[in-house]
Formats: C-alpha cells, structure tokens, sequence
C-alpha cells in the first residue's frame, strides 16, 4: 500500500506529532507498505536530512499564510499524490493539511484520514476563531473518509467540530520499546550531582502550559533529602523564568535544569528517576513522554485532566493531582519519594500496561483502518 503521510510538521523539528509521524513511517517501510512523508520545509536554522531516512519525503514551500493561499498548496499534494500512486492520504492535523486534502478528495478519489494531534481541535485555539477559519475546519472533517482520535480530549475536539461518531477512531499513540529493553550506561556528561534513584523528572517544553511553576512551588513545600530532587530536561521560552523561580524558593541546591536531551542521556534519565512529573495545566492529548516513563518502568505523576486521565491508572501506574494545586502535588511526589514499595509496583504496572502501545500495534492498527476504508475489508 503507498501511503501518503501528510503533515505541518516533520522532522527535524522535534516533538510529538513529529515523532509519531517518523514512528508510522518507519513502522509501515518494515510492514511492506511504501510511506511518502510529505511536508513543509522547515524554518531556519534546522536544515533538513532527509536523504538519511529511510523513508520517502516530499517537501513544499512553508505555507505562506494560515489564511491566505492555503488552496493553493493542493498542487504539490496533487502532483505527489499522482506521480507515487498514493492508496491513502493521512494527513496529521485537520488544519491546514487536513483542508488542504479536502480540496483534492473528488480529484483523487482515494480515501483521506485525518489524525489530531490536539492542539488543532482543542476548545479556544485561536485559529479557530478567526473569520472564516471554523468553516474551513469543519469542511476537512466533513470531507475526511475517517479520524483519528488518539484520545478523549481529541474526540471531544472533533465532535464540537460537527464530526460523525461513526468517523471518528480511537488510535493512540505508541512508543519505541526497545530502547528501554536494556539499562543504558551512565552518560559522560550527565551532571555528578544527579544521582539514580534520587530525583523526579519533567521531561518536556518549558511553557507555562506545562504547569512547572506549580511543581517548583509544590517542591519548596517538602522537606528537603539532600541532594538533587528535581531534574527539569527540556528547553522553551520559560527557561529564565524558572531558573529566576528556583533562585527565589531556594531550590537551588534542589533543582536542575540540564536543557534538552535526547538519545541515551534521556533513557538513563527515565530509566534512573522516582517517577515522572506531568504537571500539565489546561489540556494535554496524549503525552508519549507518559509511555516513555512507563516503558523504562516508572509511573508517572500527572494532572488531573484530560489526555493524562486516559493514561495514569489512578493508584497502580501512577498517580493524579488537582490541576494548579501545589499542595495536592506535594502530597502526591511525598508518596513516590517516601513509599518505595508503592513505587517499585507502581513501575512494574506501568511496564506491563506499556506493552499495548508498542509501535509495532499500533501501525498495524492504522494499515487494518486504511484497509477498510480502501477495499472494504482490512488488511495487515
């Protein structure tokens, strides 16, 4: 099957609809199917790499406006979609490349699938609000054969936007398991004060959505157990910010933020942390950094909200915490730091529960839905 994965996004940005994208392609290439990703070009300074992954990808000019033109980026969609033979569009987001899909659906004539990644369908996104922009999203989604919904917050998004029940597919997201087989060796450059076994960890984008102001405060409430107790790894605008928090609650010698990691240094930290902390504020979809903590056997501690609720088993995974409420997260990070038996099967629950969202389940998931809406029966 020739599928067409098409995105606003792709590497090599990082983040989570671009990984899940990379994730599919390279599912569906070791299925037997021939994926295309095709994608924007991305801003300055990241630079493309794309003659080194193994899949195929197609690249258009950036989308000049999110208004104005966009129709006019159907005639790269077209031209690939004609020279490749694509069987499926699958586009992932249902604004622009979801609408920009739409305009081609009588023209191709092949089934389109459109997945949200959140953002795009959440209640008060500002592109929504925009003259015009509602009838342009309910249109891709009245157009799409079927959508994906990775989770409830996504299909509580479509379903506000006029979707059909009946479209509508619940298909999470998966993650890389075996990375997390085997424990990773200790990183070289990994600071000496962070000690196994010692710490929380936030993995993310610092952004006031992520909530770490309320973790920063709900730390400065608990007794202090020496050493480095919080490991903050990401980058984002928030940084000074919160590096300007810890100076002022006096979590200095508490507190690390070592920037963005990836590869081997972000598997030992997951793999050597108490647990994870998710203090999202708002909304979330469906965090894969959630399945990254459960894959190297940690729980997790969320927010009590949308897209986390779907994931953290109350009690047996991990634990919840009122959104925005310092002192409910307090409660919940003194009960993985203080009950290490809660915590080792809160881990080994969290492997076993993990094993569901294998990447290789989940591709198979999506060809079987491509199967039945191309020839009326599924296909693996």
């Amino acid at each position: 099957m020739n599928i067409c994965l098409y995105t606003g996004s792709a590497l090599p940005k990082l983040g989570g609809q671009e990984a899940v994208v990379d994730s599919l392609a390279r599912q569906f290439l070791q299925m037997g199917h021939e994926p295309t990703v095709l994608a924007p070009r991305p801003r300055l300074p990241l630079w493309p790499k794309d003659s080194q992954l193994p899949y195929r990808v197609i690249r258009h000019p950036r989308f000049f406006s999110t208004k104005h033109f966009v129709s006019w980026y159907q005639n790269f969609l077209l031209r690939a979609a004609r020279r490749h033979r694509f069987d499926v569009i699958h586009c992932h987001d249902v604004y622009p490349t979801g609408y920009v899909a739409s305009l081609t659906r009588s023209r191709l004539g092949i089934p389109l699938v459109i997945t949200s990644h959140g953002g795009d369908v959440r209640a008060g996104n500002a592109r929504l609000s925009k003259p015009g922009m509602r009838e342009r999203f309910t249109a891709a989604i009245a157009a799409a054969d079927a959508l994906i919904s990775i989770g409830r917050f996504t299909t509580d998004g479509f379903t506000q936007l006029g979707a059909e029940p009946a479209k509508i597919h619940t298909i999470p997201n998966g993650v890389d398991l075996m990375p997390f087989e085997n424990p990773v060796p200790r990183p070289a450059a990994m600071d000496v004060s962070i000690q196994p076994g010692d710490y929380l960890l936030f993995l993310g984008r610092l952004s006031a959505r992520k909530g770490l102001d309320v973790l920063l405060r709900a730390m400065s409430l608990l007794p202090v157990t020496g050493g480095v107790e919080l490991v903050i790894a990401g980058s984002g605008m928030e940084e000074a910010a919160l590096q300007q928090q810890v100076r002022e609650l006096n979590l200095d010698s508490r507190v690390r933020l070592v920037g963005r990691v990836t590869g081997d240094a972000k598997i030992w930290l997951l793999q050597n942390c108490k647990c994870l902390v998710v203090p999202s504020r708002g909304w979330e979809a469906f965090p894969l950094v959630v399945l990254e903590a459960y894959a190297a056997g940690r729980p997790v501690i969320g927010s009590r909200i949308a897209g986390l609720e779907d994931v953290i088993n109350e009690g047996e995974t991990g634990l919840l915490f009122e959104s925005e409420s310092q002192a409910d997260l307090a409660r919940a990070i003194g009960r993985a730091r203080d009950d290490g038996d809660w915590s080792a099967n809160a881990g080994k629950s969290a492997r076993r529960q993990v094993a569901a969202y294998g990447w290789d389940r989940i591709a198979r998931e999506h060809v079987q839905l491509y199967g039945t809406l191309f020839t009326g029966k599924s296909m693996s």
